[in-house]
Protein backbone atom coordinates (compact mmCIF):
# COMPACT_ATOMS: atom_id res chain seq x y z
CA UNK A 1 0.00 0.00 0.00
CA UNK A 2 1.77 3.17 -1.17
CA UNK A 3 -1.23 5.44 1.00
CA UNK A 4 0.23 5.10 4.45
CA UNK A 5 1.44 7.97 6.23
CA UNK A 6 5.10 8.82 6.08
CA UNK A 7 5.66 7.80 9.74
CA UNK A 8 4.26 4.82 9.10
CA UNK A 9 6.14 3.82 6.55
CA UNK A 10 9.33 4.56 8.52
CA UNK A 11 7.90 2.30 11.43
CA UNK A 12 7.82 -0.11 9.04
CA UNK A 13 11.24 0.20 7.61
CA UNK A 14 12.82 0.77 11.13
CA UNK A 15 11.20 -2.94 11.74
CA UNK A 16 12.26 -4.39 8.32
CA UNK A 17 8.76 -5.87 7.99
CA UNK A 18 6.84 -5.28 4.66
CA UNK A 19 4.50 -3.26 4.31
CA UNK A 20 0.56 -4.12 4.57
CA UNK A 21 -0.93 -5.11 1.06
CA UNK A 22 -4.17 -4.03 0.01
CA UNK A 23 -6.78 -6.22 0.69
CA UNK A 24 -8.64 -8.84 -1.83
CA UNK A 25 -10.91 -7.34 -3.86
CA UNK A 26 -13.04 -10.65 -2.81
CA UNK A 27 -12.71 -9.59 1.10
CA UNK A 28 -16.07 -8.00 0.92
CA UNK A 29 -17.62 -10.87 -0.45
CA UNK A 30 -15.98 -13.44 2.47
CA UNK A 31 -17.17 -11.01 4.85
CA UNK A 32 -21.07 -11.01 3.36
CA UNK A 33 -20.74 -14.98 3.67
CA UNK A 34 -19.35 -15.10 7.13
CA UNK A 35 -22.47 -13.09 7.96
CA UNK A 36 -25.06 -14.88 6.04
CA UNK A 37 -23.03 -18.26 7.74
CA UNK A 38 -23.68 -17.47 11.27
CA UNK A 39 -27.13 -15.90 10.28
CA UNK A 40 -28.57 -19.36 9.15
CA UNK A 41 -26.64 -21.25 11.82
CA UNK A 42 -28.23 -19.16 14.65
CA UNK A 43 -31.70 -18.86 12.59
CA UNK A 44 -32.66 -21.23 9.91
CA UNK A 45 -34.68 -20.40 7.38
CA UNK A 46 -35.77 -20.68 3.66
CA UNK A 47 -34.72 -17.00 3.26
CA UNK A 48 -31.30 -17.32 5.19
CA UNK A 49 -30.62 -20.81 3.15
CA UNK A 50 -30.98 -18.47 0.00
CA UNK A 51 -28.74 -15.95 1.29
CA UNK A 52 -26.14 -18.60 1.72
CA UNK A 53 -26.19 -20.48 -1.45
CA UNK A 54 -26.11 -16.51 -3.29
CA UNK A 55 -23.28 -15.52 -0.66
CA UNK A 56 -21.36 -18.74 -1.47
CA UNK A 57 -22.14 -18.28 -5.31
CA UNK A 58 -20.69 -15.04 -5.39
CA UNK A 59 -17.42 -15.72 -3.93
CA UNK A 60 -17.01 -18.13 -6.65
CA UNK A 61 -18.10 -15.64 -9.38
CA UNK A 62 -16.15 -12.75 -8.41
CA UNK A 63 -13.96 -12.56 -12.03
CA UNK A 64 -10.83 -11.79 -9.20
CA UNK A 65 -11.81 -14.96 -6.70
CA UNK A 66 -9.17 -17.48 -6.83
CA UNK A 67 -11.25 -19.78 -4.75
CA UNK A 68 -12.79 -23.60 -5.40
CA UNK A 69 -15.91 -24.78 -4.33
CA UNK A 70 -13.85 -27.37 -2.49
CA UNK A 71 -11.38 -25.29 -0.25
CA UNK A 72 -14.39 -22.68 0.04
CA UNK A 73 -16.74 -25.45 1.91
CA UNK A 74 -13.48 -26.46 3.75
CA UNK A 75 -13.19 -22.89 5.25
CA UNK A 76 -16.93 -22.83 6.25
CA UNK A 77 -16.83 -26.54 7.71
CA UNK A 78 -13.18 -25.33 9.63
CA UNK A 79 -14.45 -21.57 10.96
CA UNK A 80 -18.50 -22.58 11.37
CA UNK A 81 -19.16 -25.90 11.68
CA UNK A 82 -16.50 -27.94 13.85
Amino acid sequence: MTDLPSSWAQHYAAKARDLPSAPSPVAALLQELDTATVLDLNAPTVESRAALSAAFDAVLDHPASTWTADVLRYRQRQLYYS
